[in-house]
């Protein structure tokens, strides 16, 4: 008799380690900086995805793209493609439509909320469906310098069917790109010319 309960496999691990060390890392290199909330505009952004899901006490890698449009330094509306591995056999996709607003614009590392809407299509040997779903998610965003921000997330989607809601919690991490530069640079001690402003 076989058991039905499948472990973690290598590219889940993996994109655990990936995130782990790339939020330590650059965390640690953001925290010198400081970013000039005058110098907000509007702009369009580009971001890949990597982390994990948890669906059923399993946990399988995670990866997606996202196409974003700041609007205002409160409101982005995002477009997201997210691609889950389900196991041997199986996988899962959703497209989602949603807002992420910022609690703390303007500030270097700027924590988030987010929420968005849109349709997962589940995939197996036995075929496929489709049901409507719902994302609610948190994390932050953190400015490099540039054009580039690290954000790490963790969002849970909210699957709905005929019968039930199924909650998958997704985690990880996404490398935004700004088409439109957002200054970034040292933070430094004030000065006298300053202090008498």
């Amino acid at each position: 008799m076989t058991s039905s309960t499948r472990r973690p496999g290598i590219p889940a691990r993996a994109a655990a380690c990936i995130v782990a060390a790339a939020m330590t890392g650059f965390a640690a290199h953001a925290s010198g900086q400081t970013v000039a909330g005058a110098n907000w505009h509007r702009g369009t952004t580009l971001g890949g995805f990597i982390g994990a899901a948890s669906s059923q006490s399993v946990t399988d890698a995670a990866v997606g793209v996202t196409v974003g449009w700041e609007l205002t330094p409160h409101l982005a509306i995002e477009g997201r493609g997210l691609w889950l591995d389900a196991g041997p056999g199986a996988d899962a996709f959703t497209a989602l439509l949603g807002a992420r607003v910022p609690i703390l614009p303007g500030r270097l590392i700027g924590p988030f909320v987010s929420g968005g809407v849109g349709v997962f299509r589940a995939t197996s040997d036995g075929g496929s469906f489709d049901n409507f779903d719902l994302a609610v998610g948190t994390g932050a965003n953190i400015a490099l310098g540039g054009r580039l921000a690290l954000r790490p997330e963790v969002t849970v989607l909210l699957v709905t069917t005929r019968a039930d809601t199924r909650t998958i919690p997704v985690f990880g991490v996404h490398l935004a790109y700004h088409f439109d530069s957002h200054p970034v640079t040292p933070s430094r001690a004030p000065t006298a010319a300053t202090r008498m402003r």
